[in-house]
């Protein structure tokens, strides 16, 4: 299985108004290019893990970008999670 190194850029909101916005370079399994067509547990298996800022009080949504990549495909995909 091939592997890219991505870095996230992340907004964590929270629904106080407070928003956190965090980078973090991980290295991922290419995901098939069926799984970027729709949500999917590529996604949460390796991005979702990066969100949230340790709060654990109140609802939040985390936004994520992939801001730089080794593999061209994935560069510029978005995710979003939360409520």
């Amino acid at each position: 299985m091939s592997t890219a190194i991505v870095k996230l850029r992340i907004e964590n909101t929270y629904a106080d108004g407070v928003e956190i916005v965090t980078t973090a370079i991980i290295t991922v399994p290419t995901p098939r290019p069926t799984d970027l067509n729709e949500q999917t547990e590529w996604e949460y298996d390796h991005i979702f893990p990066q969100t949230g800022t340790g709060r654990t009080d109140g609802d939040a949504w985390y936004d994520v970008e992939i801001v730089e990549s080794t593999v061209p495909e994935l560069l510029g995909l978005t995710f979003e999670f939360g409520y």
